[in-house]
């Protein structure tokens, strides 16, 4: 026993080198996107600036939809560490370690140790767990809470005390303060004991969700307001059918636009682990203990019926349907596929064809993930050093939005760049506006109205765009990007600086012309 138990911890151990090297890889070197870098702006104003950029009332809602917790526990990280890319991500890096160990204890409580080993080697190399490892955003932590408070629940319904139903709540409720779209999750995780007729876990569950509604309660009458802003603007658009088998590729592979060539294939994949697993536990289920069926019925309870449940809140409520928002729904999806591979009766030749496939679209995914080099991950670094070398006094740097701006600002701190930046407002109303002013206020970053107020008779403009948004506004029924438009009217345009899909357009005044500050087309 002894000799087993410290084998089975010389393969956790090596899984988790394995899977802490592969979340280290390029850890610094792709840009900083939009979210990341306003999670870092965000998080160092401290928790009293949060909360007015959060919760300050504006038309439709709140100023902003996520709870606190992951950006105050980011600056508080980045006091100790510092700001630099590769830091700022470590602290994901750290949580989706720290749920692969926990990965390997859920699994190895329902199934035993050998499946959970092939859980947590799983989780650690799959590109969408190390994806969102990867980003200075709160999905990994969620993703940690939400599993933790699993483990708990399935310590608590053994009997194994009140502690565990305690712990329960509380992370629980943790999970509610790093990101709301975790009640999806927990609301399937709560049906348990009606789903599997378990009626002596319904007081022991429903009080432990009482607790964590009650520590929750200070956040949650702010609630409403968040609600009403989700309804009012955003951008995310309904979910079709299909979207839930486009969400079991990204568990597969990774929640990314692949090449066409790797589409079907990847898609493929997602699929057909999908459909053996169901199959497997069909042809198994005579010989399988009850205990048994219930435990793997419920995992994939936990990673589909939150899913379902998310997809039939976005038809009804608001669109919410995000795939980074359900990263603990595919580690779930890896529990399942260590149960396929360890205990699903698949035949050994059949399993190695199935594992080596995975293997190979799980680093074709990770590669693109690690290599991605345009939007939204376009080399803003690069982008910032050569405009600091080229921008002379009086200049005006001028970003189409949001997108490109706070990236930018982000990387011209770091650089040490003492140049001013300036960005166009979202249009009022639109999906895209959601960068609130209370927010705005907080980052001290205010969206100019026009490209007239914004370039303010400047000698020099440098707008900086992606190389699709003027194809972008066409498809949206304008004749022209209005803000390049008025740029092109009142400038002279010189060829751009190209890096990868982000473009800084030079515009300098004609001699013989001082431009009027007028407004740009509505």
């Amino acid at each position: 026993m002894a000799a087993r138990k410290f084998a089975v911890l010389r393969w956790l151990v090596a899984i988790l080198l394995a899977g802490f090297g592969l979340r280290l890889i390029n850890l610094g070197g792709r840009a900083l996107w939009y979210d990341e870098a306003f999670a870092v702006l965000f998080a160092e104003t401290g928790l009293e600036r949060m909360l007015y950029g959060t919760l300050a009332p504006v038309a439709g809602g709140a100023s902003d939809i996520h709870p606190l917790l992951y950006y105050t526990t980011l600056d508080g990280w980045m006091r100790v560490f510092g700001q630099a890319p590769d830091m700022v991500r470590l602290y994901g890096v750290l949580a989706g370690l720290l749920t692969v160990a926990l990965v390997y204890r859920l699994a190895a409580d329902l199934f035993g140790w050998r499946t959970g080993l092939a859980a947590a080697l799983i989780t650690a190399l799959a590109p969408f767990h190390i994806q969102y490892s990867q980003e200075a955003r709160m999905y990994a932590l969620l993703t940690l809470f939400l599993m933790a408070a699993t483990w708990c629940y399935v310590r608590a319904w053994r009997g194994r005390g009140r502690g565990w139903w305690i712990g329960f709540g509380l992370l629980a409720a943790l999970a509610m303060y790093t990101q709301q779209l975790a009640a999806f999750y927990l609301a399937a995780l709560g049906l348990t004991p009606i789903l599997a007729r378990r009626w002596r876990l319904l007081l022991p569950t429903g009080l432990a969700a009482g607790l964590a509604g009650l520590l929750y309660l200070p956040w949650l009458v702010n609630l409403p307001g968040q609600l009403d802003k989700l309804q009012a603007y955003y951008w995310v658009p309904r979910p079709s059918l299909v979207r839930p088998l486009l969400t079991l590729r990204s568990f597969s592979v990774a929640a990314l636009d692949l090449p066409a060539a790797w589409n079907l294939p990847t898609f493929f994949v997602g699929l057909v682990l999908a459909v053996l697993l169901a199959l497997q536990i069909g042809l198994r289920w005579r010989r399988m203990r009850r205990a048994e069926r219930r435990r793997i019925l419920w995992v994939i309870w936990l990673a589909c019926g939150s899913l379902g449940l998310l997809w039939l809140a976005s038809q009804i409520l608001a669109p919410i349907y995000l795939d980074r928002a359900l990263v603990a729904q595919g580690v779930l999806f890896y529990v399942a596929l260590g149960w396929l591979f360890t205990r699903g009766g698949l035949p050994r030749p059949i399993a190695a064809v199935v594992g080596a496939v995975w293997l190979v679209i799980a680093g074709a995914g990770l590669f693109f993930h690690l290599t991605w080099h345009t939007f939204p991950n376009p080399p803003f670094d690069a982008a910032l050093a050569s405009l600091a070398e080229r921008v002379d006094e009086g200049d005006v740097i001028l970003h189409s939005n949001k997108l490109t701006m706070l990236p930018m600002t982000y990387y011209a701190r770091l650089q040490g760049a003492d140049i001013q930046q300036r960005y166009l407002a979202d249009r009022p109303g639109s999906g895209e506006d959601t960068l609130a002013l209370p927010t705005q206020e907080v980052l001290g970053l205010i969206g100019a109205p026009c490209a007239a107020k914004a370039a303010d008779r400047a000698g020099r403009v440098w707008f900086v765009i992606f190389a699709d948004e003027e194809r972008q506004y066409q498809a949206a029924g304008y004749t022209a990007h209005p803000h390049l438009a008025w740029l092109r009217a009142h400038y002279q345009e010189d060829p751009p600086l190209v890096f990868e899909d982000l473009l800084i357009i030079p515009f300098h005044t004609p001699d013989d012309y001082v431009p009027v500050c007028e407004e740009a087309p509505a």
